[in-house]
């Protein structure tokens, strides 16, 4: 889980860390936290998180407004905000949040609310895998292909590639076999991207494309045309 908190407090910066890394200790779970003193600072990060801890009031741009903009360019994040009126619980309904908390945040609301996001979280549609830059939650609908390098495998999404020290097989073993297959040995491609395919290669629907290993071929075919008849989605 890939957490931020967002508060012009360092105190609360303090207080949220510490409550987090007790989650990650009581729960064994990988947690990364990052911190920021303004929406600005936030919204100007490039990293993408699971869960944002927002302050309601702060100076310039207060939590609301960093909200909404962050919401252009993450709808799925998780905001969870933090205030010392509880009257604003309503107001933060706007911009879709989690949950309210209010100040001082206790351990146990806190642990609450992020048991809950964890239950909500479909585990069956994600791949959790572990970079040099920390562990990431992939949708297992965002992701076109994976290709086996040496020992690594390269992970390709919708927005980003990710390079994980697992093997080809073992990526294999993680997904579905209804909607991903091998089809080379140094590929294993996700239906619902493949665009359209002959006997020798695959074209995505971001226009890369994937060989298709002479032995794979009238498996692929007739696992694509399963796939195809069970989800109508093509």
């Amino acid at each position: 889980m890939r957490a931020a908190i967002c508060d012009d407090e360092k105190a609360m910066h303090d207080t949220l860390e510490k409550l987090l890394r007790e989650y990650k200790l009581a729960r064994h779970i990988d947690l990364y936290i990052d911190k920021f003193e303004s929406g600005a600072d936030l919204l100007h990060s490039a990293k993408e998180y699971d869960v944002v801890f927002m302050d309601y009031q702060m100076e310039r741009l207060d939590g609301i407004e960093t909200s909404r903009l962050m919401r252009e360019k993450n709808k799925d994040c998780i905001i969870i905000f933090v205030s010392a009126y509880p009257e604003a619980a309503v107001d933060t309904y706007e911009v879709g949040t989690f949950r309210f908390l209010v100040k001082p945040v206790s351990r146990e609301k806190l642990f609450k609310a992020l048991d809950d996001y964890m239950r909500s979280v479909d585990r069956d549609n994600l791949l959790i895998i572990k970079t040099r830059d920390g562990a990431w939650k992939i949708k297992m609908s965002d992701m076109i292909y994976a290709e086996a390098k040496g020992k690594h495998t390269i992970i390709r999404t919708i927005k980003d590639s990710f390079e994980v020290a697992l093997n080809l097989k073992q990526i294999e073993s993680m997904l579905p076999k209804e909607k991903f297959m091998r089809c080379h040995k140094s590929y294993i491609v996700g239906f619902s991207h493949v665009m359209n395919h002959n006997n020798a290669e695959i074209i995505f629907d971001n226009n890369e494309k994937a060989q298709i290993g002479r032995n794979y071929t009238v498996k692929f075919k007739t696992s694509f045309q399963d796939y195809i008849m069970r989800y109508n989605e093509r």
